[in-house]
Parts: C-alpha cells; structure tokens; sequence
C-alpha cells in the first residue's frame, strides 16, 4: 500500500506527451531554472577547491560579495580574490547559493552516486520530499511515477508516513519535557547552527529524527537493507545530514533529480501511455509537512506566547541569545532557516511561494479524493518496521581567536577607519559593521580589499596620483614638459584675445654639468629639488612653474609686463646664489642661475614664438657670463 509506482505501464488510462528540447533537456513545465545550483551541462568536469558540500567554482568569483552578505554565519573566506565555503563553520542553509547570481557556487554531487546504482543495477528507491508537486508542476503525481519507474527506480516514496511518525514523537516529548523551551529539531540547517555557535542550547533541542531519516529507516526496513535510498529534496542541509545518515544513500536537489530523469530518458520516444489506478492514501493525522506536529500548531494562536515560530536566518544570534538568558518564555520554538521547506534553496521552480503552497495543499486534499481508501499511520503502523527515533546532538563548537583592543585599532587603522568617525557600517563587505571585518581579517577570513568605501578612496586616490603623474615632474614635483605647453598655450590665447601682459622666464642652472661629474647625479638631483622648492615659494599663485627639462626650468607669469618679469627674475636669482645646498659638513654646493625673458608682442602668432625669444635671451645671459638677467632684444626696460 506504500509503493506508488506503476508495473503495468501498457494498461492505460490517459496520455503523457514529454517534450524533449534540442539538446535533450526534459520539459517538466514552468518549474525549471529557478536557482541553478547544479548544471552538469556547463560544468560536466568543473574543478572545485574542495570536497566539502558547498564549493566555489576556482577562478570564477566575481568578488561581489552578496554571498558574504547572506551567509548568516559568515563560514565564507576571502582570499586573493578567491571565495572559500568554510564546512566546519557552514550550516548549509543555502543562503549563499541563492546569493550567488553567476552560479558559481556550486553542491557537493551526489547525482553520478544515485546514477551509478542505477546502473549497476542495484535495487534503488527514491523519496520524495513533499515539495516535489510544487517543483514539478503541472506534472501530475501518477505522471511522475511513471516516469520514475522507467527511469530503473524500484519504488518511489514520499515523506508522509515519516513526517506523521516525527510529529507524533513530538508530541509525546512534548507532553512529558518540563525543560522549556523545546526547539525544533526537523531542519538540519537550524541544528547545525545550534551545534556549530550554541552548543550549550544542545539540550533544548528535540531529541528527534527528522522525517527524511525516518522515512528512509523505514524504506530500509520495507525493501532490506541492501537497497539503495535516494532522498530528493529542496533542502541542501539534507545532504550535510546525510554524511551521518544510515538511512539515505544519496541526496539530490529537485534540480538534480530531474537532470537524473532526462539522462534516463535521452533514448525514449516522446510519448507514453500509463494507467491511473485508485490506490489507498495516508491521510495526515499527526503532522503538517515538515514533520511538526498538527495539533501543536492547531493548539496555539499568533499571540500565543507560548509558540514562538522563527522563519529564516536574519536573527538567530539575537534569538540563541535570548533563551540562553531565560529572556524566552515560549515552550515550543518551531525554527527552520528558511520560509518552511517550500522555500527551499533547491525547489527549483518559478512559481511563486504561495503558488507553491496552493499546488501541494490542492494535489495532497486531490489524492485523498481520488483514493481507493484513506488511511492514518495508526491503521498502517503495525504494517511497518520498528524505527528508532531518537538521536543526539554533538558539540561542533566553531571558535576563532579575537584580537585583542590594540591589534583591532590596528587593523582598523589598516582599513583607514582612524576614528569611529571613519566606521561606515555600510555592510556592502558582508559584515554588519566595520568592527565585524576588522575581526574577520585578524582571523584570515576577509581583507580590506572587500571594503567598497575604502576601494573608493584607494580608486581615487590612484586616480588623482595618475593625473598628477600626467602633469608633475616626478623628480621635483613642478610641472613637467608637458603640461608647461598645454598652459603656455592657454595663457598665450588669452593675452592674444584680450591684450593682456604675458611674460616668460626660460631659467638655467649653471655649470651643472660639473655638478653631476664632481658630486654624481644624486646630488645633481638634489640641487634640481631645491632649486624647484625655491621657484614654487617665490612665485604667485597664478604664475606657473615648469620643468623644461634636462637642467633648464621655466616659468609662466600672466598679467605680468617685462618689467615685473624682470625684478621676478632677479629675485629669483639673488635667492638661489644665497641658498647653497648642504649634502653633510664637509660638502656645500653652490649653484646660481642664467634667466631669459621674453614677454608677448601683438606680432607673435604663437606660443612658440614666446619660448623662442626667451631662449635666445638664457643664450645671451649664459654668454655672457652666466648668474644674470637677460630679456628678449625686442623689448627694453626702463
């Protein structure tokens, strides 16, 4: 009465059309594609960095960290660029696959084990998870079972009678515990996190199996225990339990399971004949889907405090510390990390959460319409093998050094987080606070390169070096060749357009050849450095100071006449033969300067024209003895 599959596949009672896609993907509706957590397709050979169940893909990471943002437990490490899915501080609630957009973290594979006993022709059973209905919508049940039996299965199961046995364990714990509050044990991402970050709350859990180690104890016992059991499941947490299991050989994604059916069916014909035939139902007696215990939730209403019911994982450190503080006066505490399995990482389909919901409720009140016999686990219980239901939970405990006070300032101090001022808390690095990170680097599990405010600063900062770089002199921070054009230009325009003064000053360092063959080139930059340091402190904001290169600076005064240009000049020079450079005691190098000058005539018809008549004028300052002022033959100072 439990088998649902079908034998007499050439009986039939209405049409089954499959439609095959091109390149051999199984059409089971709207349902597919959801989440992409498994694709052997695109990554049939794809190279994990390790064996634990959640992988990242090596190479692949994008660096967004949304998977960070939604692990609530932060088992993720950042490492040169790479993500790494920690399994000894994961609680496998899947959060970090659905955050994953790219895809590129992906399960541990149990598909090509739940293939190979197919193959090898050992007897294999799968069960079902209740959510299937709603993954394989609008695939009818005795559709699916067909297609399940040709597919080399020996039977397929759902959860139902394992579901009403854990609920009423529960109920039975719940009806002789005087220790509250009791939480719920059914979700192995919830115990995983108790036994990984709470361990001492180990006792407030339910010391009961959950449904799919129930079921499969009792497929075991059904069909021997040389049969293979391969549990489909939106839930990924069910494959970390597994690891522990007797009782499940295999767990696969809804995802999986119907990558397994169409490798199954690549050869057959597009068109099957099966026969529906009334069989009886277990009608649910004990449990919802789950394996929570009906008359529990039935018993208490929304503002019951007596039933706390937590969904999701945003706030579990707020809750464990809670009861951990006596703060919870609830006896029941009815937790699972995602919004009921229905939400499951793995459910793999497109219709909406309350869509999902409706499809399973109507095809669960439809089978019970359509059945020969409704029965409840009481009538079948003494059909059914023993099963025991208890378990215990371990201390996984999850620790990590703390920095002490001075290294976290420090190694705020190396995010450039100074003050508090500084601590955004922006959260786009994955952790809540600046804080948070800081500690996650003093434990190797991020770097500052994950902080986007911080990247920003870093960004601009290079990007003002770059300009600067583009414009600047890198030997004595002035302008360079350059930029000395591109302003002279500039300038030049200006005074031709609205007649204004414009002069230049073409300077030279004298006999600096024998600097550099006395001292060495060190020295000789040196004195470029001081000699520049000079020229930028004894010129106007709006003058423009150049190196023109080699030994040779220039020097761009707007609104200034010869005559200006020339006591500039003077000055100029009267300040660097006062100024010798000082290497050590014993060394004193003494420097002066030849300048020429030449100011903008109504006859020059570019800025070329400027720079040569300033040169012309350094050639007759340097003929003529050097450390002197010479202008331009055109012009005369009075």
């Amino acid at each position: 009465m439990l088998v649902y599959y079908y034998r007499k596949a050439n009986e039939f009672y209405f049409t089954v059309r499959l439609s095959f896609a091109v390149a051999g993907h199984f059409n089971f509706g709207s349902g597919m594609g959801r989440h992409r957590l498994f694709n052997l397709r695109s990554h049939p050979l794809t190279r994990a960095m390790t064996l634990n169940i959640l992988t990242v893909v090596e190479g692949h990471c994008e660096e967004c960290y949304s998977c960070i943002r939604a692990c609530p437990v932060k088992a993720i490490k950042v490492a040169a660029g790479q993500i790494e899915i920690l399994d000894d501080r994961c609680i496998y609630c899947g959060r970090c696959v659905l955050g994953c957009l790219r895809g590129f973290i992906k399960l541990e594979d149990d598909l090509q084990k739940a293939v190979g006993f197919l193959s090898s022709g050992r007897k294999t059973v799968v069960v079902l998870a209740p959510e299937y209905l709603a993954s394989f919508y609008p695939m009818s049940t005795e559709q699916l079972m067909f297609l399940i039996e040709r597919a080399g299965f020996y039977g397929c199961e759902d959860t139902i009678l394992g579901e009403e046995m854990v609920a009423r364990q529960y109920l039975r714990y719940f009806a002789t515990e005087t220790d509250f509050p009791v939480i719920r044990s059914t979700c192995p991402a919830a115990t995983a996190w108790i036994e990984k970050y709470y361990p001492v709350l180990n006792g407030k859990l339910a010391p009961i199996i959950t449904p799919m180690v129930a079921q499969g104890r009792l497929v075991k016992g059904l069909y021997g225990d040389d049969i293979a059991v391969v549990y489909a499941t939106p839930c990924i947490a069910a494959k970390y339990e597994a690891r522990s299991c007797d009782s499940v050989d295999a767990v696969l994604t809804f995802e999986e399971f119907k990558h397994l059916l169409r490798m199954r069916f690549k050869h057959l014909q597009d068109e099957f004949l099966i026969k529906s035939t009334p069989k009886p139902e277990i009608r649910r007696r004990y449990s919802v889907t789950g394996g929570f215990p009906r008359p529990t939730i039935a018993q208490y209403n929304m503002l019951d405090p007596t039933l706390m019911v937590i969904r999701g994982v945003d706030d579990l450190d707020g809750l464990a510390k809670a009861v951990c503080n006596n703060e919870i006066k609830a006896k029941f505490i009815d937790i699972l990390t995602c919004n009921g399995c229905i939400d499951g990482p793995g459910i793999d389909t497109n219709l909406g959460i309350h869509m999902r919901k409706h499809v399973v409720e109507k095809e669960y009140k439809d089978r019970l319409i359509r059945a020969s016999e409704q029965l409840t686990f009481d009538q079948v219980e003494s059909y059914l093998p023993r099963v025991e239901t208890y378990r215990t939970f371990a201390n996984r405990h999850v620790s990590l050094p703390m920095p002490s006070r001075q290294a976290l300032q420090e190694i705020l101090a190396e995010g450039e987080k100074f003050d508090p001022e500084d601590e955004l808390n922006c959260g786009a690095c994955g952790y809540k606070t600046c804080r948070e990170h800081a500690i996650a680097v003093y434990q190797g599990l991020a770097e500052w390169s994950m902080c986007f405010p911080l990247q920003h600063k870093v960004y601009n900062r290079v990007i003002r070096q770059l300009k600067e770089s583009a414009v600047t002199d890198g030997l004595t921070g002035i302008a360079n060749h350059k930029s000395f054009v591109e302003r002279l230009a500039i300038e030049f325009n200006r005074a031709q357009r609205y007649g204004s003064s414009l002069s230049l000053m073409m300077i030279d360092v004298d006999t600096f050849k024998e600097i550099n063959d006395t001292y060495g080139h060190v020295t000789g930059d040196t004195v470029l450095k001081t000699i520049a340091n000079i020229i930028k402190s004894n010129i106007r904001q709006s003058d423009f100071a150049a190196r023109y290169g080699g030994d040779e600076f220039a020097l761009i005064l707007p609104e200034t006449d010869i005559e200006k240009a020339y006591k500039a000049g003077e000055k100029l020079r009267h300040k660097v033969e006062s100024t010798p450079v000082i290497l050590n005691p014993d060394i004193v190098v003494r420097t002066t300067l030849s300048i020429g000058i030449s100011s903008y005539l109504t006859s020059m018809r570019d800025p070329l024209s400027l720079v040569q008549k300033a040169d012309e004028a350094l050639y007759l300052a340097k003929e003529s003895g050097r450390n002197r002022i010479f202008a331009s033959a055109d012009l005369k100072i009075e």
